[in-house]
């Protein structure tokens, strides 16, 4: 049943997301051409300049503007999909479906994911086609050959171990974005009146505990920060450097585990529909 759910939000999700991803690839192409034109094209009047420099800059703007919506747009429609899906009145549809209420969660946390991962791959490369050239495809394909050459075995699978811990890291801190907004729209909508304006309040309040907590562990630690920098020092650079890696998801799949549980909760037990 996950599946189903799964192929139904992304045929919902991919029609918002998938042409804002060309769209941002497409704004990248003629940011290039018309900074090439600018630069190849030259014009006796000055109109002329300044009318190439208006569309360049306003194409520069809308560039700039994609890039920031890609995530922006990722993270709302993150948020409303799950309201509107589970808050509002599909809601008495989707409770009633033979599926569990950690299937319905996790179909938007994976799907959300997914966009997130695409915003990420699709600047990326809006990026590198706004700035690549010939030379600097020569240049990537000789580092990655030397570095092929150089590198032994063990440094290539620490190499590929990193890779793995980022991409994990991203993924988890992606699944926190969400449940940041989840779980205070669940709690919210355990009231019968002012749901929205609930669910607001306790996004703030729960951001207030979380740093609340945050500086009194930062203040309990402090006492093991000697012992704990000998032990750091004592690891070589790629044991450190997966340490931190590890520290990091460690922590972020603890705050994920805590705001899904209390989303579970509420939805299971405390949802008010009415």
């Amino acid at each position: 049943m996950l599946r189903k759910l799964l192929k139904h939000e992304f045929r919902a999700t991919a029609r918002v997301m998938l042409p804002l991803y060309l769209i941002t690839i497409l704004l990248a192409l003629m940011t290039r051409a018309t900074s090439l034109w600018t630069e190849m094209v030259t014009y006796d009047n000055m109109m002329g300049r300044n009318l190439l420099a208006v569309i360049a800059f306003i194409i520069t703007i809308g560039f700039v503007l994609a890039l920031i919506a890609t995530f922006v747009v990722a993270v709302i429609q993150a948020i409303l999909r799950f309201r509107s899906n589970l808050m509002a009145d599909e809601g008495y549809v989707m409770f009633t479906l033979p599926v569990s209420t950690h299937s319905l969660v996790w179909s938007k946390l994976l799907v959300s994911a997914v966009w997130f991962l695409g915003a990420a791959v699709v600047d990326t490369l809006a990026l590198v086609a706004l700035t690549a050239n010939m030379e600097m495809f020569s240049s990537f394909a000789r580092f990655w050959q030397e570095v092929a050459q150089q590198l032994t075995a063990y440094y290539v699978g620490n190499g590929v171990a990193l890779i793995l811990e980022v991409l994990l890291l991203f993924l988890v801190s992606c699944v926190v974005t969400c449940l940041t907004f989840y779980t205070p729209l669940a709690i919210g909508h355990s009231f019968t009146q002012h749901k929205m304006l609930l669910s607001v309040a306790f996004f703030f309040a729960i951001q207030v505990v979380v740093q609340i907590i945050s500086g009194i562990g930062l203040m309990v630690s402090i006492p093991g920060l000697d012992t704990l920098s000998v032990w750091y020092n004592s690891l070589t650079p790629a044991g450190a450097v997966h340490s931190i890696m590890w520290a990091g998801i460690a922590v972020s799949a603890v705050y994920a585990a805590i705001l899904y549980c209390i989303t579970i909760h509420m939805l299971h037990r405390r949802l008010n529909l009415e």
